[in-house]
């Protein structure tokens, strides 16, 4: 059991570093990581895309009240990242985080975002997405295809460009 606690702890540091491969290094090839009701992602190549869009927000994690029982920790946790901050979003929260595992790796994480956070990123994306649908459809409809949001590197720094060129326009200091 303690083996689970420092899988975690090791895929808590590696993603505040932003190593990718050590943090894919901790997960099953078939890896299914859930935000309750808002997505899946399943599969390393997957995970890869999510790592990689973490890592250009500058996603920093901290996990809080873990527990441990035979082949399961849960925990909540506490987000903050660089587009968060742009869209005046200090911090956001989780519920819960829970992991599974088979054979010391990471099996499944399912998430439970709290809904006060929830509805904080619709806000703040939707300030940025009602200005852009103006000023710039073509780029809002490559970072939100057909209304999805795609997390990689290449859509991280598309949201960031934008929220940035909304930022200017809104007047808001540079971050």
């Amino acid at each position: 059991m303690s083996s689970d606690k420092n899988v975690v702890m090791a895929y808590l540091e590696a993603h505040n570093r932003h190593d990718m491969d050590a943090v894919l290094a901790l997960f099953a090839p078939d890896i299914r990581f859930e935000m309750s009701g808002l997505w899946v992602r399943v599969g390393i190549e997957e995970m890869r895309s999510l790592e990689a869009w973490d890592k250009v927000v500058n996603s920093q994690l901290t996990f809080t009240d873990l527990r441990v029982q035979s082949g399961r920790m849960t925990c909540k946790a506490e987000e903050t990242n660089d587009w968060l901050k742009m869209v005046g979003i200090d911090k956001v929260y989780y519920d819960t985080v829970k992991f599974e595992f088979e054979n010391d790796v990471i099996r499944h994480i399912r998430v439970k975002i709290a809904s006060k956070s929830e509805m904080a990123i619709d806000r703040g994306s939707n300030k940025v997405v009602r200005w852009a649908f103006e000023a710039e459809p073509d780029t809002v409809h490559q970072v939100i295809p057909r209304g999805q949001l795609l997390y990689s590197e290449e859509h991280a720094h598309k949201w960031i460009a934008l929220v940035q060129k909304w930022r200017e326009h809104a007047g808001l200091e540079s971050e």
